[in-house]
Parts: structure tokens; sequence; C-alpha cells
């Protein structure tokens, strides 16, 4: 073999190479925290005061994670005329994953199905208003 043939194939191998790289990584999916994220990175002092104003409490919602259901637990004194909230299954992994759904507490308990998670690692993010102040909560959970 020439020393010119040995030029040519190691060119057309490093060719090859980087189209196969750009292939790959344009094939790759990325999945964001957030679609809007920058929007959310601005807001970003309002969550941290929300979630100050949850550890100031002296009782807080908490959850039970059962085999087929997540049970919450919320304070009587938590519970206003305008208390509303909402509650964020966000899966770090796959973006198509997350659930979001409103509170909607029962004699001071909400009972949530997990039929609509797949098993696996959560963020459980809480945020409600109540007595006029918002409050932020999140908890990592393991659904089965």
């Amino acid at each position: 073999m020439s020393f010119i043939t040995k030029i040519a194939i190691l060119f057309i191998g490093f060719i090859s190479l980087i189209i196969t790289l750009v292939v790959k990584c344009h094939n790759t999916n990325v999945d964001l925290v957030s679609d809007d994220y920058y929007t959310q990175e601005l807001k970003y002092q309002e969550k941290l005061n929300a979630m100050n104003n949850e550890k100031s409490l002296p009782h807080s919602i908490s959850h039970v994670v059962a085999d087929n259901s997540i049970t919450l637990n919320i304070d009587s004194s938590l519970v206003s005329d305008d208390f509303s909230g909402d509650i964020n299954f966000f899966r770090p992994s796959d973006a198509s994953k997350d659930v979001k759904m409103k509170m909607n507490f029962n004699h001071l308990q909400q009972v949530i199905s997990t039929d609509a998670l797949v098993r696996g690692v959560y963020k459980m993010q809480l945020s409600w208003s109540s007595h006029g102040k918002q409050y932020y909560k999140e908890n990592v959970i393991f659904v089965n």
C-alpha cells in the first residue's frame, strides 16, 4: 500500500467519524427541566420566599407513600377560605412522565393514586397559597 492510499483511508475514516458524531448528536433527545426556564429564573426569588414561608410554619403538609397511593395530610391551621394549591410530580429523567394536579383536601387529607405515575423517582413539588401567603415545598419520592 502506498503512502497516498494510507492518507486517503485515514482521511475518509476521519470524515466518517465526524459524520457519525453529527448524526448521533442530532438524534439525541435533550429534555430541559422546563421549556420556559428563563422566565422561571426571573421569578426564582418568589420561590425562595415561598420556601422560607413554608419553613417558618410550625406544621406543614406531610406525605406518606404507600404501594398504590400517596397520602397528603394538611394541618388545620393552613386551611383558609383563600386556600388553593398545585401538586407537580416532576420526573427528572423524562419530562413526558410529569403529572400535575390541583390540591383538593377532604377532611385534611388527599389521597393520590399512583396509577398515573411510572415506577421510579419523582420530585413532588407542592405549591399553595393560604392566608394571603405563598408556600412551596419539595420532596423526593420513589413510586413503586
